[in-house]
């Protein structure tokens, strides 16, 4: 996401300003200057990433498609929002010229309050609008932001952009609910109905020296009639379980047994990875 920002505002100055090209803008370190009569230039350097204050948004987003299985589920997180403190200077032949390039610079930044969406580039949209500040004071103190950058203090415009940064979703062998696909018997068209069962345990046996799945592992509920058995993919789970604590016993040819604590309770499901040692 940070390239992506990067990219939009240096489309933004390129476009408001006296610059010909996004060419004329850099990103390197401020003391890396140009050579003599490059022309002029706008160095936009990142100096700060932290998490924003104003805008944090945390949360999991399940994505499941309706299966006659326990297949396994798309779960991503809701984006994540950070602040993004950029250094705006300008090179010129001269110092005149410099302020002059840094003016056009400050004025194509205030008439853009926030980065509206239509200027993004298409990786960052679909989140709204983006808050761009032209901040009074650096998100660090100037003397030693400077000092830090070991470059002599010079006139620069300082500039937050607010910017999500979304985990990568991520498959897992989970859902809530199991869908089922019934054939009504009893509807003279034969239309299909729909039945939702809920999954109170759900789990996965594998071998504590492979990490692979275990086929034909039998799954035990003590004190219960229930019992399952994993699939290839050493998946297993029960349906309509009461709350309350219970007791899995797993058995696999070739390996030892084992019982396995679990709570059932009204929030969600319980999952549980069991590990079984080879004889």
């Amino acid at each position: 996401m940070l390239i992506f920002v990067l990219q939009t505002l240096a489309e933004i100055l390129a476009g408001g300003t006296s610059l010909t090209s996004t060419e004329q803008i850099d990103f390197s370190h401020p003391s890396n200057r140009r050579e003599e009569g490059a022309g002029p230039t706008l160095n936009l350097y990142v100096y700060d990433i932290r998490e924003s204050k104003q805008f944090q948004q945390s949360g999991r987003q399940v994505e499941r498609k309706p299966s006659r299985g326990l297949q396994p589920t798309s779960v991503s997180w809701s984006p994540n929002w950070f602040d993004v403190s950029m250094l705006i200077t300008a090179w010129d032949r001269t110092a005149l010229g410099e302020h002059h390039l840094l003016s056009e610079a400050l004025t194509v930044l205030l008439r853009h309050r926030s980065l509206q969406e239509d200027y993004l580039v298409p990786e960052l949209r679909g989140y709204g609008n983006l808050s761009l500040t032209v901040a009074l004071d650096p998100a660090i103190e100037i003397g030693s932001l400077w000092s830090a950058l070991n470059v002599p203090l010079r006139s620069a415009l300082y500039v937050t952009a607010m910017i999500p940064v979304e985990p990568q979703s991520t498959l897992v062998p989970l859902v809530w609910e199991r869908i089922f696909n019934l054939q009504n018997q009893l509807s003279e068209n034969g239309n299909s109905t729909v039945v939702t069962r809920r999954v109170a345990i759900a789990g996965m046996v594998k071998s504590a020296v492979t990490n692979l799945p275990l086929l034909a592992a039998e799954v035990t509920v003590q004190r219960t009639k229930k019992s399952a058995v994993s699939n290839k993919e050493g998946l297993f789970f029960f349906e309509d379980i009461r709350i309350g604590n219970y007791v899995l016993t797993v058995n696999c040819p070739g390996y030892l047994p084992q019982n396995v604590n679990v709570l059932v309770d009204s929030q969600s499901y319980s999952f549980k990875e069991i590990l079984l040692t080879p004889e």
